[in-house]
């Protein structure tokens, strides 16, 4: 984890004391009770400023490092941490010392810190710093040892979740994390992990939940910022991450900021945007996969299909189990007239019972380019999906329109509706509310009159058409009347009535 610098504030803040006079006691005793709030940002300023008028004071120093830690910064932890006199070290400073180095990508170091401490946190940080090494077998006996001695423990559950979680067992991790939230469940790890494991489950709602709630009780906590950030970008709902991404500059990292921004440019269409955020901080996002591929598909889009794969390639190699990388590649060998790598990469599709049609498409018109002459099976398979196929779109749309993320409902829909006639009313409905939740007005009205077509006089139907039509100002006076049939023929129906009666209101 990048360390966030604020040793370098010290001498600022003590200018500033100097022209304001105001005691450093009393700041330090404000500092303390910010800490205690979890306003770490509030307690950051008085605690320098504290700091720089009583450079020994033992007590400072001890929370000036408690702070740092809170704060992910472990090169400000550990400066003050190793300023304590021996005689005033508190009874968890090993602890203290291991979780500076961690923060600072010293695994080493916090191991040899930690020795032969068998405490929760002692386990937790061993795991961690195990983890940090590479040794992945390691750090799950390490948490295992850990559970078994504290199995109540919040912090190390929350930890242990979301290793199991980079394992890829998500089953585990949401049993672990859910004994972590019962254990305590305003820890600031449990709910970060809650947030993080929701999101790999597809449940978005939960997800923001939960990083709004570390968010609240905890002001100004990055990993709830940048994750609630995310969570935005995933439901579709850009002009919150417009405001999201601006609350982050000053509290979030450069990388965190840019990759966001790529993400809502991305999300517009503005390419040329997307790169050149990428690029400028292209050292920052080294290692950052979601940052590469997004990166490959602005290349794409761009006509730059070569570089797209040199950055593509070896990460498919790394992840062959990645259905998006391996999906990604594909477009750019096609894109720089490769069709038979095109095909030798999506052949895993071929034989796989799930396979999206989109996948299977990509996979024909690969073909076809190639010569290959099993391009008609896979014609066939695209244009006729397995049932399970089917089924497991029509579950993540309905999923998504219950969580409210109206763009994994759009491309679910839009899935669907490429793979059949385009005439079911119920897909095309809920397509059309999810457009409209996006504030794509226009598609949404399109596909609203396209299910009224299909089922005239359902009233949920009509009831769509009406409400996009007085929302979005595009025929009001038909809306209207659409919404007082509708409520005519449901009557018990509370949605299609208050519909009804806000569209009265005018």
């Amino acid at each position: 984890m990048k360390s966030v610098n604020v040793m370098l504030l010290p001498l600022a803040f003590a200018l500033a004391l100097t022209g304001c006079g105001e005691d450093p006691a009393r700041r330090f005793a404000r500092a303390g009770e910010a800490f205690a709030r979890h306003d770490y940002l509030a307690a950051q300023g008085d605690l320098a400023a504290a700091l720089a008028a009583m450079p020994d004071d033992p007590k400072v120093l001890e929370l000036h490092a408690r702070n740092a830690l809170a704060m992910g910064d472990g090169v400000a932890a550990g400066a003050s941490l190793a300023k304590l006199p021996v005689a005033r070290r508190p009874g968890d400073y090993t602890l203290l010392v291991a979780e500076a180095a961690l923060l600072r990508g010293k695994s080493a170091d916090a191991l040899a810190a930690l020795g032969n401490d068998s405490s929760a946190q002692g386990q937790r940080l061993r795991a961690l710093a195990l983890l940090g090494k590479g040794d992945a077998d390691a750090a799950g006996r390490a948490f295992d040892m850990g559970l078994a001695a504290h199995p109540d423990d919040a912090r190390l559950l929350a930890a242990a979740a979301r290793f199991r979680l980079g394992q890829g067992d998500r089953l585990e991790a949401r049993a672990l994390v859910d004994r972590a939230l019962q254990a305590d469940g305003g820890a600031l790890d449990a709910m970060l992990a809650d947030g993080r494991i929701s999101t790999a489950e597809g449940d978005l709602a939960r997800a923001l939940a939960s990083y709004d709630k570390a968010a609240k009780a905890y002001p100004g906590n990055l990993p709830a910022l940048v994750g609630r950030a995310g969570v935005l970008g995933d439901l579709g709902r850009l002009d919150q991450l417009e405001q999201a991404i601006k609350g982050l500059k000053g509290v979030g990292s450069d990388a965190d900021v840019t990759y966001l921004s790529a993400r809502l440019a991305a999300a517009r269409g503005q390419w040329q945007k997307v790169r050149d955020l990428l690029q400028s901080d292209e050292g920052k996002l080294a290692g950052r996969d979601d940052a590469a591929v997004l990166y490959a598909q602005a290349l794409v889009a761009l006509g730059q299909p070569e570089q797209a794969r040199a950055r593509l390639a070896p990460l498919l190699a790394r992840h062959p189990e990645n259905l998006v990388v391996r999906r990604e590649l594909a477009k750019a060998q096609l894109a720089g007239r490769d069709a038979a790598g095109a095909v030798a990469t999506l052949r895993p599709f071929a034989t796989s019972k799930t396979a999206l049609p989109e996948d299977l498409r990509l996979l024909a018109q690969a073909a076809k380019a190639a010569g290959d002459t099993d391009l008609a099976s896979y014609e066939a398979r695209a244009r006729f999906p397995s049932p399970r196929a089917m089924g497991a779109l029509l579950a993540d749309g309905d999923l998504a329109m219950r969580q409210g993320n109206w763009g994994n409902a759009v491309d679910a829909y839009e899935r669907i509706l490429a793979a059949t006639d385009g005439r079911n009313a119920m897909v095309l409905n809920n397509l059309a509310w999810a457009y409209g939740q996006l504030g794509n007005n226009d598609k949404a009205v399109d596909f609203a009159g396209r299910a009224l077509q299909q089922a005239p006089g359902n009233p949920s139907v009509m009831d769509t058409l009406g409400w996009l039509l007085v929302t979005s100002g595009k025929d009001r006076a038909r809306g209207v009347q659409l919404l007082r049939d509708a409520a005519a023929k449901a009557p018990q129906n509370g949605t299609i009535q208050r519909h009804y009666a806000e569209a009265r209101k005018g």
